[in-house]
């Protein structure tokens, strides 16, 4: 029967010491309860106070369209020459207040924000502003900065291709002129000028199948017809440079008409290329165009921020959880001073941390 007893006093006693262990708990908090329900109702009214003197944000957001150089744009976009270049354009130090280029691309950051919309997909460039206009503005710059970047730091396969093409095209430039000086000497442009017109329309179109050969990388299939085409303008200008060396050895300028025509039919071959490569250039730029499709950004009329409501809630928050932990600890204080073995300690412990 005692061994009863003692074993349901023993089962008892966590419950007893739970008990007090809570009603210690809530004496804690009714003896602080001024500064607990207070300081976080002083909080939050300051807080108020301050949000509210807060100027409205705005936000106004570009969109590019999904595509697998995402991160291209992205790279693009947060490259601090881009960033500088906007900033100079903009003059976002007047606008931000800032000194220093290193403070401005700063103020950038914390303005312009590029994300993935996990909804759509887009590539979303968002500029923030107190001035909703300027938001537009500033998101709209970032994507022309992002257009001119890409295609003049070639980062696009595209780009790639279409700065080989203009490279070829400024040599054939300068074969070209090269040849129209030459043509329009008098001795070859009076040789020349002997040609009929169907002998110079032989040599100009060979010219103009050379020049597409050239850019195809050789006749292809498609291009069988043009090369039985050739075949017979060659076997004409073959014809045409025996008859005239028949003609010209009489009058001993033999060389000068074979040098003449050779200069007509090199003139007539780069101008046809540089035309077939003016060609393809420009559909490179469109098809540049159609590789980055953006949407531009408008104005906003609705403000983003500052979310006013939840800075007075976290404040208050903040406010009662500091206050109830320092309720916490200023009772654990009390009460380690009450104890003489504790105050023994703590003597210890400052004189250690006095000491060197």
């Amino acid at each position: 029967m005692t061994a009863e007893i003692q074993s349901a006093l023993l089962s008892n006693k966590p419950t007893e010491e739970d008990e007090i262990s809570l009603l210690d708990l809530l004496l804690v908090l009714a003896k602080h309860k001024k500064k607990i329900i207070g300081l976080p109702i002083a909080a939050a009214l300051i807080a108020a106070a301050l949000a509210f003197s807060l100027p409205n944000d705005y936000t106004a957001t570009l969109k590019i369209a999904p595509s697998k150089n995402a991160p291209i744009y992205n790279w693009v976009l947060g490259n601090d020459q881009v960033k500088e270049q906007v900033a100079k354009e903009m003059k976002l130090a007047e606008h931000f207040g800032t000194k220093g280029r290193q403070a401005t691309r700063n103020e950038m950051t914390k303005a312009v924000k590029v994300t993935l919309n996990a909804k759509d997909g887009f590539l979303d460039v968002s500029a923030t502003d107190n001035n909703p206009e300027f938001a537009a503005l500033l998101a709209n710059r970032m994507g022309l900065a992002l257009k001119d970047n890409l295609y003049g730091m070639r980062l696009l396969d595209i780009s790639k291709q279409r700065y080989d093409l203009e490279m070829r095209r400024e040599l054939a430039v300068k074969n070209k002129t090269k040849f129209d000086v030459l043509i329009n000497k008098p001795d070859m442009a009076s040789t020349i000028a002997t040609l009929s017109a169907a002998d110079r329309y032989g040599i100009i179109s060979l010219a103009a199948i050379q020049a597409e050969s050239t850019l195809q990388g050789g006749v292809s299939d498609l291009m069988q017809n043009e090369l039985v085409r050739m075949q017979d303008q060659l076997a004409s200008l073959q014809r045409l440079v025996v008859d005239g060396m028949k003609t010209q050895s009489s009058a001993g300028n033999t060389g000068l008409w074979i040098a003449s025509v050779d200069a007509l039919q090199q003139q007539a071959y780069w101008d046809a290329l540089i035309e077939r490569l003016d060609r393809r250039i420009e559909l490179l730029r469109k098809q540049e165009r159609d590789e980055l499709k953006m949407t531009a950004a408008e104005v906003p009329d609705e403000k983003s921020g500052p979310k006013r409501a939840l800075i007075v809630l976290l404040s208050a928050f903040a406010a009662l959880f500091a206050s109830v932990l320092w309720a916490f600890i200023s009772e654990a204080i009390a009460k380690s001073r009450e104890n003489s073995q504790s105050n023994a300690l703590l003597g210890k412990i400052s004189t250690a941390w006095r000491s060197k």
